[in-house]
């Protein structure tokens, strides 16, 4: 009996056939997929998508945020006991879903999976040029984009001593007893804009010098910046009536900035019904402003500065440095290197150490927030977030809340994409070996019990840990960028996100962001890339365009490891820019979900062993869960019709 028994689990290891911890000690020793999809998460659907929502919508659509984090988890585990119990990854699966199908080619699922790849690429290129704009500020690489970053430093610093300056004097109009001067803070934006003007001069000055000191052009640009310098130095003191002037002309030049773009794309596309809207929108407010702006400066005084701020409208912002795609294409090539020769343990850990570290400051940083009452947030906001209301956009803002929201809820939590890429990464991890292949046993039925009940341990902490940090960062978003007007986008995203650090870490806390972005970012370019070496090379499989056999299969992650993040770094010299490219993406997932959710369905009711079935109230939330991912999907797919 006992060499019998001996001789069974020398054969049991020889095919790693593990018993399954029982202990939440030997359980927790052995998570690890969740915390890789929580790496990939924690980046552009947390710190870019979410944040824009909160800067757009303010505290409005927490709610929303909230469900897109939880209610996809119930899919992501039926996902993973698929693999779990059977040993088939997940193209295996959706390509035995009903419906139409090219014989030996794929599904209608596997296929639009592959139009979603392609957009999640430019998502990368997005990501990564995030990671540039990171690297670019922290470590330009031309004194050109030096004297840039600190121009555009100084605006980003006065963005938010304008709003800080308002808030406080909205405070005192109710008849609050302030704790902040507000004689120091006109002075530090009397500072601020002097030394604007003054950085805005010195940059114009270089390109002139460098491209024809003669162009007029940029000779007409200096005299506006001189005559508004000369202002500044001669006006004997910020006065409030002046600080209202700039807050409210300074949102006024992004939105000329914008018609000016509108414009162009209306010249090229004179037939653009959409855009001629907006430019008669954003000429109406243009021209509303600059009314109400003379009228109110009539007898202060103060006529001339305003004037002088109407004509400095007309002086474009200087072109930013290409630091940015020079740095991105530096990660990249690391990244290549390191996706190529690194192996799980490698990914697992470097995921989790970055996410973790960035996750913890983020939430100390709102939790700190709520010693000031000009960016804390209040009770009243966590109740206005949770009324499940829509926001409504704000005319002539160019801003869309509920499209931005439909895009980020796509890839928030545990988007299409990592819905998808999960049971991989539990294959990876080996808790479909240690199960065993797939018998009448009841050992069998034990072993796969066990380590299903380990996946779902797994999916779930994975969630706590995105969850925390998905609302920390709407709430920073809310809190901050959207009381500062400061829209995350562009060139100078990552700089606008790091505002939501400086009310509480001051001038430390573009370092820190600057360290968290890069970290949160790489993480989520890094373990993106590889998850979809994983998947693409299956899919070629699951198409009949690849060999099936092991081998063959490593050999095509290793060359995917290696060109997928040039193909992502490709499209951000293109110019993809980040934040679109994240939230078309999202759209693009938000669409996928629901064909995600019927898949779930039919792994419960046709492909489950009936020994591992779970209990009729998982059914109900797998259910209710699936119908949610279908609301969001006809939702966003209605959205980009029309």
């Amino acid at each position: 009996m006992n060499d019998s028994a001996s001789g069974q689990q020398a054969a049991s290891s020889e095919q790693g056939i593990e018993s399954p911890p029982v202990t939440i000690p030997g359980i927790l020793r052995r998570l690890g997929p969740g915390l890789i999809i929580a790496g990939s998460i924690v980046g552009s659907g947390e710190l870019i998508a979410t944040t824009a929502v909160g800067a757009e919508a303010g505290f409005v659509l927490m709610w929303l945020i909230l469900i897109g984090c939880v209610i996809k988890v119930f899919v992501q585990v039926e996902f993973g006991r698929y693999s779990v119990a059977g040993g088939g990854t997940t193209m295996d699966g959706l390509a035995q879903v009903p419906g139409p199908r090219l014989a030996g080619r794929g599904n209608w699922i596997v296929w639009y999976w592959f139009v979603m790849f392609l957009f999640s690429l430019a998502q990368l290129g997005g990501i990564v040029g995030g990671v540039g704009q990171a690297l670019s500020i922290s470590a330009p690489m031309t004194e050109y984009a030096r004297l840039y970053n600190g121009y555009v430093e100084l605006e980003t610093q006065l963005h938010v001593k304008h709003a800080e300056l308002s808030m406080v004097l909205r405070r005192a109009a109710d008849g609050e007893e302030l704790d902040q001067d507000t004689d120091t803070l006109r002075a530090e934006i009397y500072d601020l804009e002097s030394s604007r003007l003054t950085a805005l001069a010195t940059i114009k000055q270089e390109t002139a010098v460098q491209h024809d000191a003669d162009d007029q052009k940029l000779q007409d640009e200096l005299k506006a910046i001189g005559v508004a310098r000369d202002r500044f130095d001669t006006f004997p003191e910020y006065t409030p009536e002046l600080g209202m002037f700039v807050a409210r002309l300074r949102p006024l030049a992004m939105e000329l900035a914008a018609l000016k773009s509108a414009q162009a794309e209306s010249e090229a596309d004179p037939g653009n019904a959409s855009v001629e809207e907006d430019i008669k929108q954003l000429q109406a407010s243009s021209s509303e402003l600059d009314n109400a702006a003379r009228q109110s400066a009539a007898g202060l005084n103060l006529q001339g500065v305003v004037d002088e701020y109407l004509v400095m409208r007309t002086v474009q912002k200087p072109e930013p440095p290409l630091d940015d795609k020079w740095w991105a294409t530096i990660i990249t090539t690391v990244t290549v290197v390191m996706l190529v020769v690194g192996r799980y343990g490698l990914i697992q850990s470097f995921s989790t150490a970055m996410v973790g570290a960035f996750t913890l400051v983020t939430i100390v940083n709102l939790l700190m927030l709520q010693s000031s009452p000009a960016w804390g947030v209040s009770l009243e906001n966590i109740i206005e977030g949770i009324r499940f209301r829509l926001p409504v956009a704000s005319p002539g803002s160019g801003n869309n809340p509920v499209a931005t929201a439909l895009g980020a809820f796509g890839i928030i939590g545990v988007g299409a994409s990592e819905l998808i890429i999960y049971p991989y990464w539990c294959l990876e991890k080996g808790y479909a070996r240690f199960t065993g292949p797939r018998d009448e046993s009841p050992e069998w039925a034990e072993r796969a019990l066990g380590w299903m009940r380990v996946m779902r341990w797994d999916a779930w902490c994975s969630m706590v840990v995105y969850t925390f940090a998905t609302i920390a960062f709407y709430l920073l978003g809310a809190a901050v960028l959207n009381r500062t007007n400061l829209n995350p986008a562009g060139s100078e995203m990552i700089r606008y996100l790091s505002v939501m650090y400086r009310p509480v870490f001051g001038e430390v806390a573009q370092l820190m962001f600057l360290f968290g972005a890069f970290a949160v970012l790489y993480s989520t370019f890094f373990v993106a890339n590889a998850s979809l070496a994983r998947v693409f090379s299956d899919v070629l499989r699951v198409l009949g365009f690849a060999a099936s056999d092991d081998a063959a299969h490593v050999w095509r992650v290793r060359l995917l490891c290696a060109l997928l993040p040039i193909a992502c770094v490709t499209f951000y010299w293109l110019g993809v820019e980040p934040k679109a490219a994240v939230l078309i993406s999202g759209i693009m997932q938000s669409i996928m979900l629901p064909m995600l959710a019927g898949a779930a369905l039919y792994f419960r009711y046709r492909r489950c062993d009936a020994r591992v079935q779970p209990g009729r109230a998982w059914d109900l939330f797998l259910w209710i869960s699936a119908a949610v991912m279908l609301a969001t999907g006809l939702w966003a797919a209605y959205q980009k019709i029309m």
